[in-house]
């Protein structure tokens, strides 16, 4: 008994494979088990699986009001989502602000303009909310729509840091919501769509404004933050802002000093002859060295449009200098005497004036500060007309503003602008060269000038810049 009791030991000890496999398969299944909790307790922290969603954010908040009460019947009846979606796709809430509009004529004036919202908060501190918000979207913030909860507070962003009552209800409002669809209590990444964000910040990224008014208020948003235990980042720290993508450009000017090399133009490359007779030349045919740009070369380009700017700089130098401290590039400039310089190497190398349109249209800037300085000069706009049809015959271009999608024609800036963004300067107001200046050009060269009302699918909610009245 004593012997066999012994052997019985010496194979639990040596182990025959057997053994050896009975003992491995508890200790396999334990290491398992707790690779498996923990890979569990990371999703659950790091995914919204778990996130108590619509239903759970109505047990905690119970005395909401329903937005119809605050609309008139004929209001009702333009009420309707752009889309429908699910509770899963929300990660993201917007702030907007009523600005100096009431509640009732803000949410009129929204829904008029094919607008609206989620949630708006009274200036007593009543909820009023669309019970289908969840599942609705709206158009309020292009670029955001899909994914966001639209939350309005009356008044503005000063009556609102003095309002307690109102400041604690959007408070509690925004937390319940936070933490109902696992949305980031940060304002860090907008480019994640995920976050609370001031329609501000998403008009920055994503354009899609009629003004830039600063809707929401970034010091509501930052004491509402803090105080419910989140992040709040200052426009410099907000993720990715000095890199390419935003409408609404910042720029960094030690990062662009540093990193400009320029590879062609003035006193780097040799230019091909000027092609045109409208463009100064020296006694061997080539452009004026002296009033080239030094530029960082992006290609060749084969033109199909023309695009007017003026430089709101009045000297021709230091409006090139502008061009080179920024790392961008015009084709030609017309300076204030009526003279046309050509930039760079060739009028097919790719500038970089406008984005949206640098691909294909030759960038012209003309020297002025303003468009009543760009009408005074007579020279320089005769040569503009000259310099103009020159170019459209030469590239079959037409002769209109009509639209700016096909990169078909003649254009200013600002059409650009409004289009595509992209610019460190970008409003509502803004106009390079001037409206009137292109019509000035166009219609006198034998072309046909449209108002910004006739240009093509200007009333589409894919430009920066929307043409509206109003928006939330």
């Amino acid at each position: 008994m004593s012997v066999n009791l012994k052997n019985r030991f010496r194979l639990r000890v040596k182990g025959s494979k057997k053994t050896v496999l009975l003992l491995s398969i508890p200790l396999l299944f334990c290491h398992r088990l707790v690779f498996f909790s923990l890979f569990f307790l990371i999703s659950l922290s790091c995914f919204p699986f778990f996130r108590k969603g619509g239903e759970g954010f109505l047990k905690a908040f119970t005395d909401l009001k329903p937005i119809p009460t605050l609309l008139s019947p004929k209001d009702l009846n333009s009420w309707k989502p752009i889309a429908k979606r699910e509770e899963q796709q929300i990660s993201a809430i917007i702030l907007h602000s009523t600005d100096k509009k009431p509640s009732t004529e803000y949410l009129k004036l929204s829904l008029e303009n094919g607008f609206f919202i989620h949630f708006l908060i009274d200036k007593k501190g009543e909820v009023y909310w669309d019970p289908s918000a969840f599942q609705n979207v709206y158009a309020a913030s292009p670029g955001m729509d899909v994914v966001s909860l639209h939350i309005a507070y009356e008044g503005s962003q000063e009556q609102l840091l003095q309002n307690s009552i109102q400041s604690k209800r959007m408070e509690t409002l925004v937390k319940e919501l936070t933490e109902s669809f696992a949305i980031p209590k940060s304002n860090y990444d907008i480019i994640s769509q995920k976050g609370v964000f001031t329609h501000n910040q998403a008009k920055r990224r994503f354009g899609g404004f009629v003004d830039f008014s600063p809707c929401g208020g970034e010091k509501a948003l930052e004491r509402l933050l803090i105080n419910i235990g989140g992040e709040y980042k200052e426009e410099d720290q907000w993720y990715q802002r000095y890199e390419s993508g935003w409408v609404l450009k910042k720029e960094n000017k030690q990062r662009l000093q540093e990193t400009f090399f320029p590879t062609n133009g003035r006193g780097i490359s040799k230019p091909e002859k000027v092609s045109l007779p409208s463009i100064e030349s020296d006694v061997n045919g080539y452009p004026t060295e002296a009033y080239r740009v030094k530029y960082t070369f992006r290609g060749k380009i084969k033109p199909t449009c023309i695009v007017l700017h003026y430089t709101a700089i009045s000297d021709y130098f230091q409006s090139l200098k502008t061009l080179e401290n920024r790392n961008l590039t015009a084709t030609l400039m017309v300076d204030k005497n009526g003279k046309a310089y050509q930039l760079v190497d060739s009028l097919e190398d790719r500038a970089a004036a406008a984005t949206g349109t640098n691909d294909q249209c030759i960038q012209i800037e003309i020297i002025a500060k303003d468009t009543a300085e760009l009408i005074s000069q007579p020279e320089q706009t005769e040569k503009v007309k000259v310099l103009v049809l020159e170019l459209a015959q030469k590239y079959k271009i037409p002769l209109n503003n009509e639209d700016i999608q096909s990169l078909s024609g003649i254009f200013s800036h600002t059409q650009a602008k409004k289009r595509w963004g992209g610019s460190i300067f970008l409003n509502a107001k803004d106009f390079d060269p001037g409206e009137e200046y292109m019509e000035l050009i166009l219609n006198s060269i034998g072309g046909k000038y449209f108002p910004e009302s006739e240009w093509k699918n200007r009333s589409s909610l894919d430009w920066a810049i929307l043409y509206k009245s109003f928006q939330p």
